[in-house]
């Protein structure tokens, strides 16, 4: 039986240093978003010997939610740090990609 949808579903990744691409205005953000991504990361989600702290597709969409705690006035600029800092993560597991 064949389906027209892809089994393969996103998992997650490993947190890990990154550079992140902001401008001034958003980047004073990217501390707490990435202390927030800490905070809800797994640590050693598969086990000891893969190690690290994991953002899985639920801790994500979690994180993604952080601009609705700030004002409309900021939002913006924390949506735009929180989806830079994503970004940067998945760009140092696929270098050759561009995001």
């Amino acid at each position: 039986m064949l389906k027209s949808e892809s089994e393969v579903e996103f998992l997650g990744f490993a947190l890990g240093e990154c550079t992140v691409r902001l401008n001034n205005d958003a980047a004073k953000y990217l501390r707490v978003v990435h202390r927030v991504a800490l905070e809800l990361a797994v640590q050693n989600q598969f086990g000891f010997e893969i190690g690290g702290f994991w953002l899985l597709a639920d801790q994500i969409e979690q994180l993604r939610k952080l601009p609705l705690y700030y004002s409309t006035s900021e939002a913006q600029l924390v949506r735009n740090a929180v989806e830079a800092y994503l970004a940067a993560q998945i760009e140092t597991l696929y270098p050759t990609c561009s995001v």
